[in-house]
């Protein structure tokens, strides 16, 4: 039962990012930057759950963020896929029971994400130089997207962790 539930919760999250990045984000959107709250929410799994966490669920928020957004196909989703991995095997390394290594590890991921995505962008055909789109598109975007992950990842930690078994006979607070 505990596993239907944490599918039912990945793909209720994941759904309401989509959703969240169609009817909200253009309309919260400051100057040219505007969240990536699919990009946020496959992070923060990644971070939350790096030992169950595989390629799918990064690739079809990803592939569903192009199809959506206009941009070129398959970046998204190929930037989500090896962001995720690579955030989850370093958290997997780097966990040491504090706050700080988790959004460290998503801070950087999200910056690593924008970043390339704006030099796929210009590789597929953006019209501006590498410096203007990473301070006028990257930058603002990433500082967006860690500030909404700054907010979401203690609710994400909640609902996202899997349980770990107690050993027999200690007391399971809920």
């Amino acid at each position: 039962m505990s596993e239907t539930r944490d599918r039912v919760a990945l793909i209720v999250g994941a759904v309401l990012a989509v959703l969240l990045q169609v009817m909200l984000a253009p309309n919260i959107a400051v100057f040219a930057a505007m969240p990536n709250f699919v990009a946020v929410y496959a992070l923060l799994v990644a971070i939350v759950r790096p030992t169950t966490s595989g390629p799918v669920l990064p690739f079809v928020l990803g592939l569903t963020f192009d199809l959506v957004s206009g941009g070129p196909v398959g970046a998204m989703a190929f930037l989500l896929v090896l962001v995720t991995f690579l955030a989850s095997r370093a958290f997997m390394v780097l966990d040491n029971d504090t706050l700080f290594m988790p959004l460290v590890i998503f801070m950087v991921g999200m910056l690593v994400v924008e970043t390339l995505y704006g030099a796929l962008l210009m590789a597929f055909g953006f019209d501006a130089g590498a410096l203007d789109v990473f301070i006028y598109r990257a930058l603002p975007c990433a500082l967006y997207d860690c500030a909404i992950g700054l907010i979401l990842y203690p609710l994400a930690a909640r609902v996202l962790a899997l349980a770990t078994p107690a050993q027999p006979g200690s007391p399971h607070l809920r």
